[in-house]
Formats: C-alpha cells, sequence, structure tokens
C-alpha cells in the first residue's frame, strides 16, 4: 500500500528524479478566479496556458519532462491534480494576458511556453488525492520530487476499479474533471465544460459515455490510450434523447434521430480520453483555431462552419460518415484515418451553402478521392463508375478499381452535384 506520493510513481513505473512537483498556490486572488484551485476547476484551458507559462530558463521545468501538479483549494490542503508531459515550445515575449492575474506574464520580459499534455498514470486520483505538503517548504512551489516526501492523506486515495466507469460513478467522475450536470432524463445524462457537452446512458455498462460523432474520426487515437471500448469498426450511436448532437437521417429508419460516439472507458483513462477530445474540438488553421464542436446555443459561425468544411473536417465529415456508414462506397474501405469529405462540385465552384451540403460530398477512400478531384473518375446519377481513358487499364488494376463498380446510397439530390462533375471535371 502507498503512504507517500513518490509511492504512487513508483507503482506507476515512473522514477521520481524525472518529476518535477508544481504545487500552484498564491495568496493574491486572481481576477478570473478567487484561487488558483478555482481556475483549474472553472477553466481547464485557463489553467493549462497559466501552467505552461513559465519564466524563462528554469532548469527544472527544462529538464524534467513529467510535472506533477497539486493546487491548493483551502489553506493546509494540497490537491493533486494530474501527471502532465512537458516540452518546451518556445521562448519569447507575451501577447496574451496571465488567465489568473490579468496582466502580461513577466511584465514584458521573455517566457517559456511549454506544450503540456495529461497522462494517463495516476489520472483516477485527480480531484481526490490530497497530500502533505511539509510546512516548511510552504513558499517552495516548485521542487524535484526525489528530494522532498508527500505522505498520502488518509482517505483521500482512490483504490481504482477494474470495471469501465458506468451511471452515477462516470457522472461524478466528469464532475471532478470539471463537468457539470445540464439535463437529466430517466435515460441520460448530459454534461458540460466550455464548449465540449458529453452525454452519460444510464443503467448501461456498454459504452456509456456518449462524445460528439465528430470524434468517430480519432477512434484509433482514442483506442491507443489503452482500455477504451470503442465498437468496430467505429460508427455512430443513434438515439433521439442526444438533444445536442446532430440530425441522423437514414433510410432504414423511420424517423430522424440523433446519433453521438459510444465509449467505454476505464478510471485511468477518462482524464486522457477527455483531453484528447478536447484537443480535437479544435483545429488550428492559417486563419487561426477553428472549432468543429459547439453547442447549440452558441453555433458555428458562417465563416468557421466553412473553415472546417474546407479542410474536410466539422459538420460536413460528420454527416458524410453518417449517411455512408462509415464506409468508402466504391471500395468498402471502413479505415476512417483513411476516408476523405470530398466534395462532387469542386469548392472553388460551390456557394457557400453547396460547400456544406452533404448531398455535395462523398466519403472515398484516399486513393479514389484522388482520382475523383483530377477528374479520372465520375459517375452516373444511378452511381455507375465512370473511368476517363486517360487513365491506363494497368493503373485501374493496380489500385484495384473493378471497372463496373456502382456506387449504392445515391438520392435525387446528388444528381445536380454529379451532372456538374460529369461535364465540369471529368475527363472523358
Amino acid at each position: 500500500m502507498a503512504g507517500t506520493f513518490n509511492d504512487l510513481l513508483n507503482q506507476s513505473g515512473i522514477v521520481p528524479g524525472e518529476v518535477a512537483l508544481l504545487r500552484h498556490h498564491t495568496p493574491i486572488s486572481g481576477v478570473s478566479a478567487a484561487t488558483l484551485a478555482d481556475l483549474w476547476r472553472d477553466d481547464p484551458a485557463g489553467f493549462t496556458l497559466y501552467q505552461d507559462t513559465q519564466k524563462s530558463n528554469r532548469p527544472i521545468f527544462r529538464t524534467r519532462k513529467i510535472w506533477a501538479a497539486f493546487v491548493c483549494p483551502a489553506p493546509g490542503e494540497t490537491l493533486f491534480v494530474g501527471l502532465f508531459d512537458a516540452e518546451l515550445a518556445r521562448t519569447q515575449v507575451a501577447d496574451w494576458l496571465c488567465p489568473y492575474r490579468g496582466d502580461q506574464p513577466a511584465g514584458g520580459d521573455p517566457v517559456d511556453r511549454f506544450i503540456t499534455s495529461l497522462r494517463s498514470e495516476l489520472s483516477e486520483q485527480i480531484g481526490k488525492l490530497q497530500v502533505d505538503w511539509p510546512t516548511g517548504n510552504v513558499r517552495s512551489w516548485r521542487r524535484k520530487a526525489e528530494n522532498i516526501i508527500l505522505p498520502l492523506v488518509s482517505g483521500t486515495f482512490v483504490s481504482q476499479p477494474s470495471e469501465p466507469l458506468h451511471d452515477a460513478a462516470l457522472v461524478a467522475a466528469l464532475e471532478t474533471l470539471g463537468f457539470t450536470q445540464r439535463k437529466t432524463t430517466s435515460k441520460i445524462v448530459q454534461l458540460r465544460r466550455g464548449d465540449l457537452i458529453v452525454y452519460v446512458k444510464r443503467k448501461t455498462l456498454t459504452r456509456p459515455l456518449v462524445v460528439h460523432p465528430s470524434f468517430v474520426d480519432r477512434a484509433h487515437d482514442l483506442i491507443a490510450l489503452g482500455d477504451v471500448d470503442i465498437a468496430l469498426p467505429p460508427r455512430s450511436y443513434v438515439n433521439a434523447h442526444l438533444r445536442e448532437f446532430p440530425e441522423y437521417v437514414a433510410g432504414h429508419r423511420a424517423t430522424i434521430g440523433r446519433h453521438g460516439f459510444a465509449l467505454g472507458v476505464k478510471p485511468a483513462n477518462l482524464a486522457p480520453v477527455i483531453a484528447l477530445l478536447d484537443d480535437a474540438s479544435r483545429i488550428e488553421t492559417d486563419d487561426g483555431s477553428v472549432r468543429i464542436v459547439a453547442p447549440t446555443e452558441d453555433p458555428l459561425t458562417e465563416k468557421e462552419h466553412l473553415r472546417a468544411a474546407r479542410i474536410g473536417q466539422g459538420d460536413f465529415r460528420s454527416a458524410l460518415i453518417a449517411a455512408w456508414n462509415g464506409t468508402c462506397p466504391v471500395v468498402g474501405v471502413d479505415h476512417l484515418p483513411i476516408l476523405r469529405a470530398s466534395h462532387i462540385k469542386p469548392w472553388k465552384d460551390a456557394s457557400n451553402t453547396e460547400r456544406l451540403d452533404p448531398f455535395n460530398g462523398l466519403l472515398l477512400s484516399a486513393h479514389v478521392d484522388a482520382l475523383f478531384d483530377r477528374g479520372l473518375i465520375s459517375f452516373e446519377d444511378d452511381g455507375k463508375l465512370l473511368i476517363s481513358r486517360a487513365l491506363s487499364r494497368a493503373n485501374v488494376s493496380r489500385l484495384a478499381i473493378a471497372p463496373n463498380s456502382k456506387i449504392v446510397g445515391l438520392k435525387p439530390q446528388h444528381a445536380p452535384y454529379l451532372a456538374h462533375h460529369r461535364t465540369r471535371c471529368f475527363i472523358s
């Protein structure tokens, strides 16, 4: 049984000599939160920016690649809030304000900006485990782990269950990570943290955590975290109670539903899963950060929608994944990372409405998308494959495309876009 924080590190296979301890505390109330513990609880992104910004040339941060972070929710209390991988990104004069103090970090002097990511080890202890920080070191907020003994406070250590989190335990774990309950029915609980909305299916052990369907595209990244249960091949979970998620329309369904992406997560991996979702909910473009997931009362602007659609992500891609069941209709590939949300009528020729219309799209394997984009293949209104004479029979064979292929699932709404592609793009 572990008695100190270093015991926990050793049991997790982490050498204390590789770890820097950060005890975030200050007697001065911030402009956005009363304490840094409040900042961590109420504004996770702000806390991350605060922690990632450090005065330049401090060896303990530059040489220690793992940070163990703590906050002080009350005098005499030291609460564990996670283990982080840390990497120096750049040194610069901050062009942002401190999310806690509201001033320019370091008063205009250069600062080190780190990139940190939450590790899976000890994640079940986040927001629950407390340690006894020595009273003689209360002013020393950064320490080398091997040089200080931090006894665990009795009753705060969380024994890790072996089964995935579900029902009330999953809701409680999400609340520990800063989520708040928004709506509850007999079937489902809706929770939200910032722009990120999730649902918990009640009274079920099978993949009870439901996230936005756009995250289907990150299924393999989630699986790589370990102990994450995902249906294979990855696919949408349809439930009419998912009110904040996109509509699901399919020919075999009599009614319009809503769809999400269902997961089963064990306690040790909940925090890394949420961190991955947070990261995946925004994409960086030359024009800045773009949100691809947003609550209905704070919808994406048209400009953001168009940016997201332009690079094959966001609602446009999610709609195509749902419409084509996550499978390329030409060659049958269902490995999402190599499927492309392909516009039929090209972006440059389409109106804003047409650019976002799912009927102006096909979900194609990368090599099929390349052929379609370059006009080397096209389709009749009934789905019959057309192959350009510019593409040799030998290459058609090498690409494993059957000349008599015919895609199933086209609707009348696809016809105008296909006509444009045949007349304006296809090289007959």
